[in-house]
């Protein structure tokens, strides 16, 4: 299946076509708005559109949905396809009160607008109701807690006692960035306000949009429509890895002339098909050769035997090579510098080289600005000896932008910080994953090549081997003190781990500060399981790190706080006996689901020691916050204090309604 640029959407399983983008409006009324969309197919797409059309849905996307809008039209049809190009005539109502109608919407809803997706529901990959259950009892899916089961294996799905509006007063520029804006999403869930109801009532001829629990690894559901307690509308795919979580969205129309109360949805589920194992040279999704860490260690050697050039600092040779398996031995090496031996002391140096601009008393002199003739019309791959500063990042983009440069591979992260990257840094990563570069770390911390890869708005370093178990596997943020538990405290952490691994399954995964203490516990808990296991390593000098990891990212110092976005990644907190550290760590996640940057889950407050008491006095604090009006009731709920891993899993099973 193609994998597309900056997407997990390979690792989901699904085939399906990229997003369908409105070519031209033919008619627009205040009731509807009539256009054409095109898809773009691959092959095996085509052949399917050819062969069983009739398991082809259009599933609307969910942002488009979720502000009260249907796109129903054509279904598709092999007639209707130019070459690798799919029209389809779709129509677009608003059809839920107290969203913005189409006369707010009309001039959103207009060409380049991406509607949806196509999605092949595979007939022979459907579950039946054994397959369903045993799925269940494997903790391979998490379905509502009132999931109801038929003989066919179908499922009706009872949605959470709540009701969506939308905040009043949404200016038509945030409708704008929501329908456009890549975390178009993210701004309508800070928007979008739960509100609890004794019972989900729908009139007749209108709908509401309200949510259910659901969480999907290696299946799919797809909803299905028509069912007299309900209508979902056209988004109807839900995906395995995306959907996890207590906010999944329902939008539900009620198209008899009788209310409907408590509605139920019906769905099938589909299992994804494994990914099949390349033979031959490794490759990357951009077509690069992937090389392996000997290999590299093999051309860093080289580099180091290079005689030293006109800078000392500037002593950063730089190999170039053509995009094929054989080609390392022939690699080309560049030095950086001037061509005649620098005078300026040591001292004027380091104090230079921070001033990049045409003052600056020493000649920023790079080779990645001469290495395009090498290069020889690319795409080729590069390796440095260190991470690219700034004048050598310019450098690379506007290779990469020509299409001349297709990977790049470092050793070291930086000469003064070692194995840590700047805030600059991590920047630079996004530009190279935004360009299509595969970037590589050689890294001396794991003894591993590692790959950068996003994943939820983070970029992360991923043992090659490990990267679908990376994008597929759910997350907990495990915090807690750089101390060493006693043996019980050790004991009852492996037994809250397996209580875990039994309720959620084996694709689960741990995200720690990559230090030592109840870090590093976790981590060999983890690695005894089968667990992946991830670190947020900073550059602090009061503990070790664990190296033993399969993804992990670096930080210096000055990105302590930056550092904390990046276990957003992880579903679930739970933070350990701990230090002042971790009780920052837990004011910022708290704070984080009341801005809505995460969902409210249950934040565990595990008690690692026993006895109870260690947690007593935050849950005081919080609980008088509460009563002060200084934070919101729902955060007194979702805080579970326990040292029982049994009564941990309880409080999953049921604050987050799961079957």
């Amino acid at each position: 299946m193609r994998q597309d640029r900056g997407d997990n959407r390979s690792f989901r399983g699904l085939l399906q076509s990229g997003d369908g983008v409105i070519t031209r409006v033919t008619q627009a009324s205040r009731d509807s708005i009539c256009f054409q969309v095109a898809f773009e197919l691959t092959d095996i797409f085509i052949d399917r559109l050819k062969h069983q059309a009739d398991h082809l849905v259009f599933s609307e996307r969910s942002r488009i949905a979720r502000l009260g809008v249907n796109i129903l039209g054509d279904a598709p049809s092999p007639d209707r396809l130019d070459g690798s190009t799919l029209v389809l005539d779709l129509r677009a109502s608003a059809v839920i009160p107290g969203y913005p109608g189409l006369d707010v919407l009309k001039d959103l809803i207009t060409a380049g607008l991406p509607v949806g997706r196509l999605v092949y529901l595979n007939p022979d990959a459907l579950l039946t109701s054994e397959e369903v259950l045993d799925a269940i009892n494997q903790a391979a899916i998490k379905l509502p807690a009132s999931t109801t089961i038929s003989s066919d294996g179908s499922i009706l799905i009872s949605p959470h006692k709540v009701i969506c509006s939308l905040k009043s007063g949404v200016e038509k520029e945030t409708l704008r960035r929501i329908l456009f804006r890549e975390d178009g999403r993210e701004i309508l869930n800070r928007l979008q306000i739960r509100e609890p109801v004794q019972a989900v009532t729908i009139e007749p001829e209108k709908g509401v949009i309200t949510t259910c629990s659901m969480y999907l690894n290696e299946h799919y559901v797809a909803l299905q429509s028509g069912l007299a307690l309900g209508r979902h509308l056209s988004a109807t795919i839900l995906d395995p890895i995306k959907t996890r979580g207590i906010r999944i969205f329902l939008e539900i129309v009620n198209g008899s002339e009788h209310p409907i109360v408590n509605p139920l949805i019906s769905a099938k589920i589909y299992r994804v098909p494994k990914m099949e194992k390349r033979s031959g040279p490794r490759i990357s999704a951009h077509g690069t050769v992937l090389y392996s860490y000997k290999q590299m260690r093999g051309l860093e050697k080289r580099l180091d035997a290079q005689p030293t050039g006109g800078c000392h600092y500037l002593d950063r040779p730089v190999a170039v090579m053509a995009n094929r398996p054989d080609a390392l031995a022939g690699a080309k090496i560049f030095m950086n510098g001037p061509q005649q031996k620098c005078k300026v002391s040591d001292a004027v140096c380091v104090t230079a080289r921070r001033d990049y601009s045409m003052k600056s008393p020493c000649p920023h002199n790079y080779s990645t600005a001469s290495i395009k003739r090498a290069l020889a019309g690319g795409p080729g791959i590069l390796a440095l000896k260190y991470f690219p500063n700034l004048l050598e990042h310019r450098d690379i983009i506007n290779l990469a932008a020509e299409g001349l440069l297709g990977a790049l591979y470092f050793f070291e992260a930086s000469r003064e910080h070692g194995p840590f990257l700047s805030e600059q840094d991590h920047g630079h990563l996004r530009e190279y994953q935004a360009f299509g570069l595969d970037t590589y770390w050689v890294s001396n911390v794991n003894n591993r090549l590692m790959v950068h890869t996003m994943r939820d708005g983070m970029g992360y370093f991923v043992m090659p081997e490990r990267m679908a178990d990376f994008h597929k596997s759910m997350l907990f943020a495990f915090y807690g003190s750089n101390k060493v538990l006693s043996e019980a405290g050790y004991e009852r952490l492996g037994k809250l781990m397996d209580a875990l691994v039994a309720f959620w399954g084996r694709r689960i995964g741990i995200v720690t500060g990559g230090g030592s203490g109840v870090m590093e516990q976790v981590n060999t808990l983890a690695r005894q399981r089968g667990v992946l296991s991830g670190a947020n390593y900073l550059d602090i000098t009061d503990q070790s790190m664990t190296t033993d990891v399969d993804f992990c990212q670096v930080f210096q110092s000055s990105c302590r706080h930056s550092r904390q976005k990046w276990f957003e990644i992880a579903s679930f907190p739970i933070f350990n006996v701990g230090g002042l550290g971790s009780l920052e760590e837990l004011g910022i996640t708290l704070c984080n689901m009341k801005l809505s940057i995460m969902e409210p889950v249950p934040v565990i407050l595990f008690d690692t020691e026993g006895g109870g008491a260690f947690w007593s006095g935050m849950e005081t604090q919080i609980r008088e916050m509460i009563r002060m009006g200084r934070a919101p009731e729902w955060v007194g709920d979702n805080i579970v204090i326990t040292d029982s891993p049994a009564k941990v899993i309880d409080a999953y099973r049921t604050k987050l309604h799961l079957f």
